[in-house]
């Protein structure tokens, strides 16, 4: 069995979240956070045995992806649906 490097566990642990560590750190619900993962419309995820794991630079990258200066933009309805209850419905 190959010896534990704390310094690298740390690191993992420091880069890559559970659901409610990450859910924690956006100011949302875990559930939450998986609706949007059954959505799509969340941050990036990894599926690593039966675990989910969210790497904190992806997550910074949909932050940054729903970001918005003012209302009438574009960007603003796209952030607005990926919050939303309701699935959009197709035509």
């Amino acid at each position: 069995m190959t010896p534990s490097h704390p310094r690298q566990n740390n690191f993992l642990d420091e880069q890559l979240l559970t659901t409610p560590q990450a859910a924690h750190r956006l100011n949302i619900s875990p559930r939450t956070l998986e609706r949007y993962r059954c959505r799509g419309s969340g941050p990036v995820f990894r599926k690593m045995g039966g675990r989910v794991l969210y790497h904190v630079n992806d997550i910074r990258h949909w932050i940054e992806n729903v970001a918005c200066k003012s209302t009438s933009e574009e960007s603003y309805e796209k952030a607005r649906v990926i919050g939303s209850r309701r699935l959009e419905r197709r035509p």
